[in-house]
């Protein structure tokens, strides 16, 4: 009833019946300031009465709809919220704590979008908003344009620097941007200024674990789960790092945590499916792929895990054609060549000008350098483009082809194609890897120099590589170098086998341990006379045996067709398949396998008794 309606009514029943007095301006607003009191004192059913007074009498006054709305969120109503502040928007449209608060609660409704748009009408009324410029870049990291989210994050803390969220928000926004260290620089500043910021602890987690530090990534992750204890992207990092630590089974539980607590975020069932990978329940690391794949068809990451599980099962067809996904994934991109040509899709190549490029390392080059010549035999002319250490080698073993390690700014190609894509053009299945070899052949000259001092040291030569590179460039690649890795120490086993004369392969900082070897190992190192692939080829050639872990000599040894076996971490490379002693890839290669994380003692003892047995 409006206040004519009350007026005629009471004109009606007489001069007896009490009128009414609407409540002036200035009434309006003390029992306005006297709600927000109540309010501010968390006594909000009194202060929502009062709101609700207010609206009775001035249905248009928008303090009273946004302060009503605000308490609505409290209670969990964020409909009812947007519903309340939308109303008081409407009433009064350059209302920026009202935009603000409803970008909030449209956050917290999982609509970024329509709460981007909120805090673009916040700032847009208010230009010093540093709240809203902060919730601003949280929306623009979550629709994933990091870019604009760091800007956004960068203007929040111009505005007020010791504002926390805006730091903990530009971390975020960082860590996306694949700049861990600065982004643990900003979760840093975060935590010094609200230290119970428990977005900045998991980020801060997640930070350390992609620069390869996943022992203190740890702790940071549990701080943020005492903080919030139903945090799942905390859970989720926290299973991030106890991988990399190696931890496989704590990992899993961690990722279940995640997955119980929000079921929805591809990025929890990314972590579960390399969790039951790195603990070799293949199948169900693939269930966890497609699981995060139907939530987000366009994760790379998922879709490039998922590729590498199939090639580990050993669907070469299915995984190889998920591969492509890789070039969205790190840093694979930068080995492309700038070329003004098409990708090789595997239309015809007669009197075609192909380049084939490498990509990643240096076994990866070894291991599908053996395609090469499938491309000469449809006609095409083929310039190959490898590592520097690979050219000499390569252009031996390789006759008719082109081997070069880098292009005239003028190179011009018909077609270009990366090594890694040729198993897929060509078909590859288990039943149809070209694992005919030798396909790599070591300079003649060189190998029988190393074949005359070989025999004249007498017994069995075996070569050894205990460990890998360290490329601590790349935080990733160490984390997995150090699983693959030994010291020397751990292979005084070996020592027992009589006969045995050992000759160490292994390059890089963990060389110098050949110089104190384990009691009783006869261990000679040439090492330092070996410039690149060729001269280690032309070494290898020689050797009757080499034992290494997982590195490229592994490849060379195999691509020469000489012995080698090889040492397989617990969560092993895709390329040796799971619990195969043998390699489809490599006919001459024996695989030995870790029975748990980090149990590399049971593994050198099967090697050394084969070694004893002379198998």
């Amino acid at each position: 009833m409006n206040r004519k309606e009350r007026r005629a009514q009471a004109k009606d029943q007489g001069s007896s019946a009490p009128v009414s007095k609407a409540p002036t301006a200035a009434e309006i607003e003390a029992l306005f300031d006297e709600a927000v009191r109540l309010h501010e004192s968390g006594r909000l059913p009194e202060a929502g009465e009062l709101y609700r007074r207010i609206l009775a009498q001035a249905p248009e006054h928008a303090p009273a709809l946004h302060m009503l709305g605000l308490i609505a969120r409290r209670d969990g109503d964020n409909r009812g919220a947007v519903e309340l502040i939308g109303q008081a928007i409407r009433v009064r449209p350059d209302f920026a704590e009202a935009h603000y608060n409803l970008g909030v609660c449209l956050k917290d409704l999982g609509r970024p979008v329509d709460a981007l748009a909120a805090y673009d009408a916040a700032v847009r009324f208010r230009p010093g908003f540093a709240q809203a410029h902060a919730n601003r870049g949280a929306c623009l990291k979550d629709i994933g344009r990091p870019d604009e989210a760091l800007a956004a994050c960068d203007a929040a803390i111009r505005l007020r620097p010791d504002l926390a969220e805006a730091h903990a928000n530009r971390g975020a926004c960082l860590k996306d941007l694949g700049r861990p260290a600065e982004a643990l620089a900003a979760c840093d500043a975060a935590i010094r200024l609200r230290p119970d910021n428990a977005e900045a602890h998991a980020n801060r987690g997640a930070c350390l674990k992609d620069l390869g530090r996943p022992g203190e990534g740890l702790p940071a992750c549990d701080a943020a789960i005492r903080l919030r204890p139903d945090f799942a992207a905390a859970h989720a990092n926290r299973a991030a790092c106890l991988g990399d630590l190696g931890r496989f089974d704590a990992a899993l539980a961690a990722i279940d945590r995640a997955i119980a607590l929000e079921p929805d975020l591809a990025g929890v069932h990314i972590n579960h499916g390399t969790a039951l990978d790195n603990l070799g329940r293949l199948d169900e690391a693939l269930a966890a792929y497609d699981r995060a794949v139907s939530r987000d068809p366009k994760s790379a990451e998922a879709r490039h895990n998922r590729a590498l599980t199939l090639l580990r099962g050993g669907d070469l067809a299915a995984g190889f054609a998920e591969y492509r996904w890789r070039w969205q994934v790190g840093d694979v991109a930068r080995y492309r060549p700038q070329l003004d040509c098409p990708e090789w899709e595997g239309e015809p190549l007669a009197g075609k000008r192909l380049l084939i490029f490498a990509e990643q390392g240096y076994g990866d080059s070894l291991q599908f350098v053996r395609y090469v010549p499938m491309a000469v035999a449809l006609g095409a002319q083929v310039t190959l483009l490898v590592e520097k250490a690979l050219r000499r080698l390569l252009t031996a073993s390789l006759p008719g082809v082109r081997v070069v390690d880098s292009l005239p700014d003028d190179a011009s190609f018909d077609a270009q194609v990366a090594m890694l894509c040729l198993p897929r053009l060509f078909g590859t299945t288990l039943q149809t890897v070209p694992g005919r070899t030798p396909y790599l052949a070591a300079d003649a000259d060189r190998a029988a120099l190393w074949a005359a001092r070989l025999r004249a040291m007498g017994g069995r030569k075996v070569g050894l590589i205990w460990a890998g590179a360290a490329r601590r460039h790349d935080p990733r690649a160490a984390i997995l170098d150090a699983r693959r890795s030994l010291r020397l120490a751990q292979f005084a086993p070996l020592a027992s086998a009589e006969g045995a004369q050992f000759v160490s392969l292994q390059i890089g900082e963990p060389a110098a341990e050949a110089r104190e070897p384990p009691a009783g190992m006869r261990l000679v190192d040439w090492t330092p006379e070996l410039d690149d692939f060729a001269d280690t080829a032309a070494l290898v050639a020689g050797l009757d045996l080499v034992i290494t872990v997982d590195t490229a000599v592994a490849h060379l040894a195999g691509g020469l067709g000489r012995p080698v076996w090889i040492l397989s971490r617990y969560d092993g490379c895709w390329r040796w398949l799971k619990d195969r002693q043998t390699s489809p890839w490599y006919p001459t290669a024996r695989l030995f396998h870790q029975a748990a994380p980090g149990a590399w003692g049971p593994v050198v003892e099967a090697v050394a008794a084969a070694l004893r047995e002379g198998e």
